[in-house]
């Protein structure tokens, strides 16, 4: 049980700072559309860099979060 209360511990930050980092690609992403709104172009914020990392950072984040269930759902009987 301690084996696994580890992987799910191992996971869980993991996942939390997969989760971090996907909100600051976001506030990122923000200021870059907000710029974009502001010029009068906000669909041009779609072809930046900042979209793009962040939406890397948001399947790295569902990711984590799917091995920290998978690991979940391996709890071994009490």
């Amino acid at each position: 049980m301690s084996d696994w209360m580890e992987a799910a511990a191992q996971a869980e930050a993991v996942a939390d700072n997969k989760q971090a980092a996907e909100e600051l690609a976001e506030k990122r992403f923000d200021a870059v559309h907000s710029r974009a709104q502001a010029a009068g172009e906000p669909g041009s914020a779609v072809n930046t860099e900042e979209f793009r990392q962040w939406m890397a950072a948001r399947g790295e984040t569902d990711a984590a979060w799917g091995a920290w269930s998978t690991v979940m759902d391996a709890k071994p009987a009490a």
